[in-house]
């Protein structure tokens, strides 16, 4: 028998990658060059590192702020970029050491989900992702979690950017526990800020139309030249330090 050939695989990182800059996405998902990583991914991965080792029982609430401290130098070990007003790496680690010596748990919370790996169908490819928490709160409202490092959006089409992710989640969540969330909830953990999104049906097909149209065009795609802006290239790019295309703040200037 033939074998069963597999679907293609997508993640809302692999698609957003594309949409970024498509000499990156050339860089790491068909030349499969993992490149490296930088502070603020780091960041948020131990941030949710510690939050999912408290929600499985691994650490108690009171142990969170010792954790953190001790391993924070361990966990971010790239540099913070610099040319900002004051010490980056240290308003970081403050807003999330505040962050843990305020955090109060999940009571009155059902736990459904912890750091959660699911796959689902999209037309004929897959789309996979992890679920940071799902819950229903003490009024019987699901509720989908994402916890972000940000400090804010900039605008109401930024937070509608960011809720795509959690609007492609909901598939998986509708197939699995028959309904939509009621809330899709961002948790800026650096300010210690919820931001709720009220379940939007039309935003819903928005995301999985621009799924749709992002993969589309990721196969139809020829020319991937570079995209991204001198912020992203100097400092957020995992191929940063070999890219041939990289743009930095200074060359930007000089061409305006």
């Amino acid at each position: 028998m033939p074998r069963k050939q597999k679907k293609e695989r997508y993640s809302f990182t692999k698609l957003s990658c594309f949409c970024n800059c498509r000499y990156g996405y050339l860089q790491r998902y068909i030349e499969n060059k993992a490149g490296i990583g930088n502070c603020f991914s780091s960041y948020g991965t131990f941030v949710h590192s510690i939050l999912e080792r408290y929600t499985r029982g691994g650490l108690e609430l009171w142990d969170l702020s010792d954790v953190y401290e001790w391993e924070f130098d361990t966990a971010i070990a790239e540099d913070f970029p610099t040319g900002f007003h004051g010490d980056i790496r240290k308003l970081y680690y403050e807003q999330g050491l505040d962050f843990f010596n305020n955090f109060a748990g999940y009571d009155g919370m059902k736990i459904l989900e912890v750091e959660s790996k699911f796959d689902c169908d999209i037309d004929d490819w897959t789309f996979n992702g992890v679920m940071d928490l799902v819950f229903e709160d003490c009024a019987g409202k699901l509720v989908l979690r994402d916890y972000k490092s940000k400090s804010g959006f900039k605008s109401r089409a930024e937070q509608a950017e960011y809720a795509r992710q959690l609007y492609l989640y909901c598939i998986y969540i509708k197939q699995k526990y028959g309904r939509f969330p009621d809330v899709l909830q961002v948790f800026m953990f650096r300010k210690n800020k919820i931001i709720d999104v009220p379940f939007n049906t039309e935003a819903f097909d928005e995301a999985i139309s621009w799924a749709r149209k992002t993969v589309t065009e990721i196969r139809e795609c020829w020319d991937f030249c570079p995209s991204g802006d001198p912020f992203f290239c100097s400092n957020l790019c995992n191929h940063r330090e070999d890219c041939e295309h990289k743009i930095s703040e200074d060359e930007k200037n000089e061409a305006a």
